[in-house]
């Protein structure tokens, strides 16, 4: 019988933690055991696993946003697509012709649904664009919302929807789904959060991190989902011993914590993840142990969750 693989969401309540380097690290490490990894980078305004990879953008692909258009020849000027708008998207005066406010439409075409003289036709916009790569034998899903868009969400959502297909199509394909999401608790986070198995958000040793953590956790916890933390840079002006009891005392478990190593700037730098078992960086070094150690949780946790599941 097929299995879906299992999908792993790493996020992070606040921007510049290091999620995306623990998701590029965390691919890595399975692709070195053998596994098929698709990666999907869902921080649509500012994808960069590619980057960290040593990659670059390809097979790229529009993500049309629906739009109404109103057809003066039809429109009966009745206003119920004004009424009905839950964004308050139309604009409607009396004895006037509704005026669409892109900026607001949340693409949900109930006005074209439901106007009863067909005087609005069911036209698109493009808000972004998907990418698919492949490389260090690690296929990349990426999206990219268009600057001056706002609907972030929606290029959330048409990733996701590619990865049901692969999902209905060729289930065995992949061992291992890692979604890396953008900083922040809104609506695309939640999209990549509630379609995971676990979640993995990735937090610093400052007060600024330990508050967002608890944000992003209250969260995961009302989707109900499984969590365990990776605090980085851990050994940042010497409060990581504080910071993980603050954490133990909140019931937060942790994957592990990597400390500050020049080694991990080498790889951004270089473009090529820390862990990879091809690469030149020092295997003994801190941050290398570290990602290893976090390695071994979380196999020891997958085994875990799926023995509970069954």
């Amino acid at each position: 019988m097929s299995k879906r693989p299992k999908v792993i969401t790493i996020t992070g309540g606040k921007g510049g933690t290091g999620k995306t380097l623990c998701a590029v690290n965390i691919a890595t490490m399975f692709k070195n055991e053998g596994k098929n990894v698709l990666l999907i980078d869902g921080d649509v305004e500012n994808p960069n696993t590619y980057l960290l990879f040593g990659g670059t953008l390809e097979d790229k692909k529009e993500v049309p946003f629906f739009k109404p258009t109103i057809l003066q020849d039809k429109c009966t000027k009745c206003g119920l697509c004004a009424e009905n708008c839950a964004t308050h998207a139309l604009l409607h005066i009396k004895d006037g012709f509704p005026i669409p406010i892109l900026s607001v439409c949340s693409g949900c075409k109930l006005c074209y649904k439901i106007c009863p003289s067909g005087a609005i036709e069911a036209d698109h916009k493009i808000i972004g664009w998907k990418y698919q790569s492949r490389v260090n034998h690690i296929s990349l899903l990426i999206g990219e919302l268009k600057p001056s868009e706002a609907r972030s969400a929606a290029v959330v959502a048409s990733l996701l929807q590619d990865l049901d297909n692969i999902f209905k199509k060729n289930p065995d394909k992949y061992d291992v789904v890692i979604l890396d999401t953008a900083p922040g608790a809104h609506c695309d986070v939640e999209l990549l959060i509630e379609k995971s198995n676990l979640v993995i958000p990735v937090t610093e040793p400052t007060k600024f991190g330990h508050l967002d953590l608890l944000r992003i956790i209250e969260l995961i916890e009302l989707l109900n989902k499984p969590y365990k933390a990776i605090v980085n840079r851990s050994s940042l002006l010497g409060y990581r011993d504080q910071f993980l009891k603050e954490l133990s005392e909140n019931s937060i478990e942790i994957l592990g914590d990597i400390p500050l190593d020049d080694d991990v700037v080498k790889s951004y730098c270089q473009g090529t993840p820390l862990m990879d078992s091809e690469g030149e960086f020092n295997k003994s070094g801190e941050a290398y142990k570290a990602f290893h150690i976090i390695f071994q949780n979380l196999k020891n946790w997958m085994n875990e969750e799926s023995n509970n599941g069954e």
